[in-house]
Formats: structure tokens, C-alpha cells, sequence
């Protein structure tokens, strides 16, 4: 667990916590803007899971290039951000998935 979480790092996002975060702003972030007039159109027409993968991406990159502070970039940090990416896609886009799947009784 990172010492400080004042600001967005790479550790930070790698925690369980950070990861459901993470997807959680995400997917609350999504449905902000289904809500909006003209941006709502573009949410709408099923293009949530692209969102998720774009903004998960960024989430990422910056958690990443704000541990970087001037060093090099190496393959386990390269990996690592792979892994939180995925693993917020997976969950901000299962999200959707499993509230789309409930059904009501008479359905």
C-alpha cells in the first residue's frame, strides 16, 4: 500500500481497492454522461465498453507516468500498467454487463 495516496500512482491503482475505484469513477463517469444532451447521444448507442477501455486507458498512463518523475520506463512497470489497465476494463465494463443482465420477473 502506497504511503501517501495525495496523489494518482501506479501502486495505488495495482490495489484491489485502487482497481474498484478506478472502475467505479469510470463507469459513474459514463453515466454522467449518457445523462448530458449531445454527448448522451454518442453514450447511447451502446459504446460504453469503448468509453470504459479509453478511459481506463488514461486512468493508467497517467498513474504510470506519475511514478516515472524522470527515470526510464522498464518492462515490469510497462507490465504492471498492463494489468491495472485490464483489470479496471474488465471490471468498469462488467459493471454495465451485470446491471443490463438483471431483469425484472415479468420480462
Amino acid at each position: 500500500m502506497p504511503e501517501s495516496t495525495d496523489s494518482l500512482t501506479l501502486a495505488l491503482v495495482l490495489t484491489a481497492a485502487g482497481a474498484t475505484v478506478g472502475a467505479s469513477l469510470i463507469t459513474g463517469f459514463i453515466e454522467i454522461l449518457k445523462k448530458l444532451g449531445g454527448v448522451g447521444v454518442w453514450v447511447d448507442a451502446g459504446r460504453e465498453p469503448t468509453i470504459a477501455f479509453v478511459l481506463s486507458a488514461l486512468l493508467v498512463a497517467v498513474a504510470y507516468w506519475s511514478t516515472l518523475a524522470g527515470k526510464q520506463p522498464d518492462a515490469q512497470g510497462v507490465f504492471a500498467a498492463f494489468l491495472a489497465w485490464y483489470g479496471i476494463a474488465q471490471i468498469s465494463m462488467g459493471v454495465k454487463d451485470t446491471v443490463t443482465s438483471f431483469r425484472s420477473p415479468g420480462d
